[in-house]
């Protein structure tokens, strides 16, 4: 039968309840469809990494944001003097999620990103990744020398200890990604996690790069069996069970805060699978749109903020400013400020340079001029 034949029309109802029955039908079928195509173009988007997703700049944008307000917080104490309380506990209630989040929403994107030849996707971590590193590693070290801290060069090891441990991180996960693609992703969840109670707590950096690692291939493992997972943790049950990642977030707050601590992995990992699954259903307000923003850009936006905000405590310093919660908030403020100014003129020559190298280095080949002929 032709596709384009018309259906015998409905009888007419008899009831204003029968009306109001199959409107209610109706609403109900174009909820579930839409809910549907929502679930199927965030499997699309994740698996091509064909389109931003509204929830995930979300998230990365909070997470940065909430990165920029804890160093903040370390740059006034160690500055212009203790912060309030509160501050205090706002980044100790926010340390479970904060930088598990980004490793989380970056392991999400992994498997797009290895459609690619091998070539293209190890020359777009290196272009967007190693550069931003070598840059802004050089721009710190700089800023140190001129206020008379730098003692390292750039062949020690030292040089390279920088806040940017976050993007070194991610790159060897990404290369770890490329080189164990053959490896079910749950194997580098599971391995990782037992690795990290092996490890002193005195190797401090090394015992974190295992901390960090089963967030990103939880990531990848979800964005593997997406629709599973949303199915199985439906959003009524993700909204009863976020009792969980608050609860966790409320004990590193008031108890004991939980800074890479080798226990607190696994209830991180589950807080995040439940506001990931609750984030991703919730409708994009406009008023978010600058946090979405910030996440959009959360690369320069990270790379760009720790010079910034150590700038402005040494001119706070400098200036005599003696009040903690005014220097605290201003200086965040600024920070974020100056950071979005990066963003903006991030995305134009010459300034991009700060940020990535063009996907070519060279323009490329013209090809051979056509032979005269006769």
């Amino acid at each position: 039968m032709s596709e384009h034949t018309e259906s015998a029309p409905s009888p007419a109802p008899a009831t204003r309840a029968d009306v109001r029955r199959r409107a209610a039908d109706r609403g109900a079928g174009q909820a579930s469809d839409r809910g549907a195509d929502r679930g199927a173009d965030i499997s699309r988007a994740l698996d091509r990494h064909d389109r931003r997703i509204g929830w995930m700049d979300l998230l990365r944008g909070l997470s940065i944001l909430l990165v920029i307000l804890h160093h903040s917080t370390q740059i006034v104490v160690y500055r212009i003097g203790e912060v309030p309380g509160f501050f205090d506990f706002l980044s100790a209630f926010f340390a479970p999620y904060r930088m598990p989040m980004l490793m989380f929403l970056s392991g999400l994107l992994v498997a797009g990103s290895l459609h690619a030849p091998t070539g293209k996707y190890v020359w777009g971590k290196v272009r967007r990744i190693v550069w931003p590193i070598i840059v802004w590693t050089l721009v710190y070290a700089a800023s140190e020398r001129i206020v008379g801290q730098g003692d390292y060069m750039p062949w020690e090891l030292g040089f390279w200890n920088t806040y940017l441990w976050f993007m070194q991180f991610i790159f060897a996960y990404y290369i770890i990604a490329l080189l164990v693609r053959w490896i079910p992703a749950w194997v580098l969840v599971v391995v990782p996690f037992a690795v990290m109670f092996l490890i002193p707590a005195e190797i401090e950096l090394l015992q974190r790069f295992f901390y960090l690692m089963p967030f990103f291939f939880l990531g990848a493992f979800i964005e593997k069996h997406w629709d599973q997972y949303a199915k199985r943790l439906s959003v009524p049950l993700a909204a009863v069970l976020s009792v969980i990642p608050i609860g966790v977030a409320l004990y590193s707050g008031f108890v004991d805060a939980l800074w890479y601590e080798p226990l607190s992995a696994l209830p991180a990992m589950l807080g995040i699978l439940i506001l990931v699954r609750l984030t991703a259903v919730a409708p994009d307000a406009r008023w978010l749109a600058p946090v979405r923003f910030v996440g959009q850009y959360s690369l320069i936006y990270y790379v760009s903020h720790y010079p910034v905000f150590a700038a402005l405590g040494w001119l706070a310093m400098k200036a005599g400013i003696d009040h903690s919660g005014i220097g605290l908030v201003v200086i965040f403020a600024a920070t974020v400020a100056v950071s979005t100014g990066f963003a903006l003129l991030g995305r134009r020559m010459p300034f991009s340079l700060l940020f990535e190298l063009p996907r070519r280095l060279w323009p490329a080949r013209r090809g051979r001029a056509a032979t005269a002929t006769g």
